[in-house]
C-alpha cells in the first residue's frame, strides 16, 4: 500500500480524532505522539518497506549531542514516483495537501460536456465566486437551416425551430447542474507531506545519506522564533520583499524571550533575538 492511500484511509475511516488545539497544523495532518498507534501499518507501506527503525518524534526542534539544533525536513511524496525513506527513520508528522487545481484543467468538461469550478476570489474585493461553464454546439440551428435549403419558404422555421431546442437543451442541462452540483465540481489532487529526519532518502529528485548519530528526540530542548526579515534575493531596487524566517532558542529561555521581545510578536529582528541569545549565554 502506498503511504498516501494508508493516510487518507485513517483520516475517512473515524479511527482517528483530530485534537482541537492543533494551532498551526493543516487539518488532515497526524503529528507526533498521534502517529505511534499506526506506526505498524506506516511500515507496511511502500514508502517505509525499507525502514531499518522506525521512531516516532513529539517536537520540531531536536539537537544532536555536539549541541547542534537540528529541524525535521519535509518531503513532499508523489503516489506516481517512488519515494523510500531507508534506515534509522525519525518521524514527526504525515499530512495530506488541501486540494490542488491545474489552472489549465479548471474549465474542462466533468459531466455532460459541463462543469462547476473550484472557488476563485476576486482580487480586488476577495468576494469568493465559483463559475459555470456549459459547452454546446451551434451545428444544431445550423443543420436545420442547411435542411430547408431549396425551400425558402422553410428558412425562417428552420432557425427558429433550431434555435429553440438548443435554448431548451441550454435550460435543462444548467436545471440538472443546479439541481446536483457535486456531480460537475472540477475535481482537484491531494499532495502527501512527510516530515522527520531520515537517514536516507531516495525519490525522482532526492538522494542523499543523512548522520544521525547522537541525536537527541526524548524532550523539548528550543523552540522556534519566527520573524520578518529582508529577502534580499527576491528584493530589487525600490521594492523590498519580505520573508518569514526562523531561529531556536533553548526552551529554557522562552518565557524570558517573550517577556523581553514577546510583546513585539514577529516585528522582532534578527538583531535583537541574536542580541538577546548573546546576553543569555551560559
Amino acid at each position: 500500500m502506498k503511504l498516501q492511500e494508508l493516510l487518507t484511509e485513517i483520516l475517512t475511516s473515524g479511527e482517528f480524532s483530530k485534537p482541537k488545539d492543533k494551532f498551526g497544523i493543516i487539518d488532515e495532518t497526524i503529528y507526533g505522539e498521534e502517529l505511534e498507534q499506526f506506526k505498524d501499518r506506516i511500515l507496511q507501506t511502500e514508502e517505509f518497506a525499507d525502514c531499518e527503525e522506525l521512531i516516532i518524534i513529539k517536537h520540531p526542534v531536536n539537537q544532536n549531542e555536539l549541541g547542534e539544533v537540528i529541524h525535521p525536513k519535509m518531503y513532499k511524496v508523489n503516489t506516481e514516483d517512488k519515494n523510500t525513506f531507508k534506515g534509522k527513520c525519525y518521524l514527526l508528522s504525515l499530512a495530506l495537501t488541501p486540494e490542488m487545481y491545474d489552472p489549465k484543467k479548471l474549465h474542462e468538461p466533468v459531466l455532460d460536456g459541463a462543469c462547476i469550478t473550484p472557488t476563485i476570489y476576486d482580487q480586488q474585493t476577495f468576494e469568493p465566486k465559483k463559475k459555470i461553464v456549459l459547452e454546446f454546439s451551434p451545428e444544431l440551428a445550423q443543420d436545420k437551416y442547411i435542411y430547408a435549403v431549396g425551400n425558402p419558404s422553410m428558412i425562417e422555421d428552420a432557425e427558429k425551430n433550431g434555435e429553440s431546442i438548443l435554448r431548451k437543451q441550454l435550460h435543462e442541462k444548467l436545471d440538472k447542474i443546479l439541481d446536483n452540483p457535486e456531480n460537475y465540481q472540477v475535481k482537484g489532487e491531494k499532495g502527501m507531506l512527510v516530515r522527520g529526519l531520515f537517514e536516507e532518502v531516495n525519490n525522482k529528485n532526492t538522494n542523499y545519506k543523512t548522520d544521525l548519530v547522537g541525536l537527541q528526540t526524548e524532550k523539548e530542548t528550543h523552540t522556534t522564533v519566527y520573524f520578518f526579515e529582508k529577502d534580499e534575493k527576491n528584493s530589487t531596487e525600490g521594492q523590498v520583499n519580505l520573508k518569514l524566517s526562523t531561529i531556536p532558542i533553548p526552551i529554557e529561555l522562552r518565557d524570558k524571550f517573550v517577556e523581553e521581545l514577546g510583546p513585539k510578536s514577529l516585528n522582532v529582528t534578527r538583531e535583537e533575538i541574536e542580541d538577546f541569545l548573546k546576553r543569555n549565554e551560559n
